[in-house]
């Protein structure tokens, strides 16, 4: 099966949130320490995504110290009244994020789009504009920076937790979206251990826990573009800058 090489981000912001999908149903909202990988693979779908391909985050290395700071929140109610709710966000938040795509075996439909080396060069041109969309870190009041990184860059890159392993419990790991509209919306649990600042993944089959939920809703775009158009495209915008 098709394995495109590894791609290198680094992700920045003044703040973050990234919440477990089992208690972010009330009012007061609070963080995990670090990253989900589904909100990972939110941020790279950011940079460049495509139905023809799913991008698949492999490692994330935090750079900076854990920190959280409290924010107050007025919220309107269903009649008109005013709330103040709680929100515990990461602060000042650094992350190197590795990944690599892979074809979508449920879009046979789209074969004529699998062109790696104009997928590639497509995907090195987003990181090095920022992303073609913008980036949330866990939620849409946290912007997020992308920047492009080389891979000794990555392993160079020291982070606070170097030397240390943190035991981070049991995470929520990512959703599995149903393939058709009978198959039930799935979310995934994992024990997370972050090794010298390096959380590394586990795929969703070795997740330890699985949670069935409602079904979801879904509607397939009718026409996807072509990545021969997308080049065109970007090659225009370059010649435009210059």
């Amino acid at each position: 099966m098709y394995r495109s090489r590894d791609f290198y981000v680094r992700v920045s912001g003044q703040r973050a949130l990234f919440t477990n999908p089992a208690t972010k149903g009330g009012s007061e909202r609070s963080s995990y320490s670090v990253p989900t990988r589904q909100a990972l693979n939110g941020i790279v779908d950011a940079i460049y995504y495509k139905p023809t391909f799913t991008n698949i985050v492999t490692e994330v290395k935090v750079i900076n110290q854990i920190q959280t700071e409290l924010q107050g929140v007025r919220a309107l109610l269903h009649d008109y009244s005013a709330d103040l709710s709680y929100v515990s966000y990461l602060s000042d938040v650094v992350y190197l994020i590795k990944f690599h795509f892979v074809w979508n075996e449920d879009r046979k439909d789209l074969n004529s789009d699998r062109l790696p080396a104009k997928h590639e060069a497509i995907m090195e041109r987003s990181i090095r504009k920022g992303g073609r969309r913008d980036v949330f870190l866990g939620t849409r009041e946290c912007l997020g920076l992308v920047d492009d990184i080389s891979q000794e860059e990555y392993e160079a890159a020291v982070s606070y937790y170097n030397g240390v392993n943190i035991d981070l419990g049991i995470m929520f790991h990512s959703f599995a979206y149903p393939k058709d509209k009978k198959t039930p919306l799935k979310s995934y649990f994992t024990k997370t251990v972050m090794k010298n600042g390096v959380i590394t993944f586990k795929a969703q089959s070795e997740c330890d826990i699985v949670n069935t939920l409602s079904s979801y809703a879904f509607k397939a775009p009718e026409e996807i573009k072509s990545v021969n158009d997308e080049c065109m495209e970007y090659d225009a915008m370059e010649k435009g800058e210059n």
